[in-house]
């Protein structure tokens, strides 16, 4: 049958009606218009709205800094004592193979918390590692009734966020900014290195790109942080946790079209991982540092040396500079570690460091922003209070 152009118009636009349809129910159902929306954001909005001091002072604990946005918390509480402990369960694998990483993100939690409480009326005496026999048990929080006392790290806390994103390659962190966030690491066993000169500069560089290489050529820390990728609007309302595209720094039109392509490949995740830490992270970084401690085996230096990441950061925020940690250099130490096999990423660390009274187990870059960065899905009260 021969159709007519009034027949043939008719068809295209009913076509094209359908692929618009299509497109617009696609956007809708991958949260293209719903960034920072929906129940696993919730926890950033209502934080201070729970109905206990102690929910309170948690709901600002589950806002801190974290590694792979795991969570890897559970509190207990009473009308004068908070419990935090860790959940092997929510361990990232072999990315994280001797745990630093879960213990510098609850002592990231306990800082939250500890400035929480002083803004709810309570002083604090914060007992880390308080149970030698049981490793899980992170930190007991004893509350007393003082004074209220807000500050403006408290202020920060729904602020601070990791951005991923390119920073701005024209601005430079100057030397007074440096010595004022040196001064609040007051953390006996933690230390604080800027990698100042331009060599250390580009040694740090090359060192977290070639770490990013080998870790994606390692089959199980690729995988054991793939299994973290949440690209489903569903799965990242319904897990609440784990890293999206939207906390990727790739602005909003980018991050927007990959919501409709179909989830990526592991292999596909893990060249655009490297891809952005040679191109962007690492190229657009005009300040390098590491956070080390005596001990990096020490689970109680490493809830100090989070305290100190989270206070930076809180800091960072309100003077509108952007943070974000750069840990594959020590996740492939650890892994050397785990495996017994020759520490190459161990020793390039220690020469990054320069002083062997020191073990680097936080690095990261400091900058000025040119994208906001953007909420992560948090779980709520209901999730991790015991």
């Amino acid at each position: 049958m021969k159709l007519s152009r009034r027949d043939f118009l008719k068809l295209g636009g009913a076509t094209l009606v359908a692929i618009v349809g299509g497109c617009v129910y696609r956007a809708v159902d991958q949260g293209v218009f719903s960034v920072g929306q929906g129940i696993a954001y919730e926890p950033w909005k209502n934080w201070r709205d729970a109905q206990t001091p102690a929910e309170r002072i948690v709901a600002a604990g589950i806002l801190a800094s974290n590694p792979h946005n795991s969570q890897p918390w559970l509190f207990r509480i009473s009308d004068s004592t908070i419990d935090l402990f860790a959940v092997p369960d929510r361990q990232i694998g072999v990315i994280d193979p001797l745990r630093r990483e879960m213990y510098i993100g609850l002592g990231c939690a306990v800082e939250n918390m500890r400035l929480a409480a002083e803004a709810e009326g309570f002083k604090t005496d914060i007992r880390l590692m308080p149970d030698p026999t049981t490793e899980s048990h992170a930190a007991s929080i004893s509350l007393t009734e003082s004074s209220p006392a807000t500050s403006l790290l408290y202020e920060a806390i729904p602020n601070r966020h990791t951005n991923r994103a390119a920073y701005d390659t024209t601005r430079s962190v100057d030397e007074v900014t440096l010595s004022e966030i040196n001064a609040l690491v007051t953390e006996s066993t933690v230390g604080l290195i800027w990698m100042r000169s331009s060599s250390s500069h580009k040694k740090f560089g090359e060192t977290a790109i070639a770490a990013a290489e080998a870790l994606i050529a390692d089959d199980q820390q690729s995988m054991d942080s793939h299994q973290w990728w949440r690209q489903d609007w569903d799965d990242v309302q319904n897990h609440a946790d784990g890293i999206t595209l939207d906390a990727q720094g790739l602005g909003a039109f980018i991050s927007g079209a990959a919501k409709f392509l179909p989830d990526m490949s592991r292999q596909s995740n893990d060249q655009s991982f490297v891809k952005n830490v040679r191109d962007v992270q690492i190229a657009t970084a005009p300040v390098f540092g590491i956070l080390a401690v005596h001990d990096g085996m020490d689970n109680l230096q490493r809830l100090q040396c989070g305290q100190a990441w989270q206070r930076i950061h809180l800091w960072a925020t309100m003077q509108g500079l952007a943070m974000q940690p750069l840990n594959q250099m020590t996740e492939r130490a650890d892994r050397e570690r785990q495996l017994s096999i020759e520490p190459v990423f161990g020793k390039a660390i220690a020469a990054l460091i320069g002083d062997e009274n020191w073990t680097g187990i936080m690095p990261f870059r400091m900058g000025y922003p040119t994208e906001q960065a953007l909420l992560s899905p948090r779980r709520g009260l209901d999730k991790v209070i015991a």
